[in-house]
């Protein structure tokens, strides 16, 4: 699940539809959130982070991608989706960034922030590379300790 419609989430959406995730992409502006911007994306959700969460199912074996780059809809996203049990929530921006989105210290296992891996990625395409890299590594990963991926 990707949150936000930037062009790194563009990149993001079609990279992981071609290595095999399902991908629902959510974001609150109707002109950036659709089949024309998406055409690889499994389910599009039109509306505000309250509205695209309580649409979704979620399950322990669930990705979700933060890339509003907008502080208060992230802040918003992340205390709703925060207590879910799922498997891995990447965020854009810093630790610092993402504590204070929380207003704690210490974050939670699940959620890795920088989101992407450190490969000094620049544009939309490279920071979505990183980011599908560690997806599949965070799967594989799983997959290799017989973790149950439900």
């Amino acid at each position: 699940m990707i949150f936000g419609a930037s062009p790194d989430a563009v990149s993001l959406a079609s990279f992981a539809a071609k290595t095999g995730f399902s991908v629902t992409v959510c974001d609150w502006r109707e002109a950036l959130c659709n089949k024309k911007i998406f055409p690889n994306a499994d389910q599009l959700i039109v509306g505000s982070p309250q509205e695209a969460v309580s649409k979704l199912q979620f399950t322990p074996r669930d990705f979700v991608v933060i890339l509003t780059h907008q502080f208060q809809r992230d802040k918003e996203l992340l205390q709703l989706i925060v207590e879910k049990d799922l498997r891995y929530i990447g965020v854009m921006g810093s630790k610092q960034r993402t504590s204070r989105l929380l207003n704690f210290g210490e974050l939670p296992f699940q959620i890795s922030t920088p989101v992407g891996l450190t490969i000094g990625a620049e544009g939309p395409e490279e920071i979505a590379i990183s980011i599908l890299a560690e997806l599949i590594h965070v799967k594989k990963m799983l997959l290799k300790s017989k973790v149950p991926f439900l």
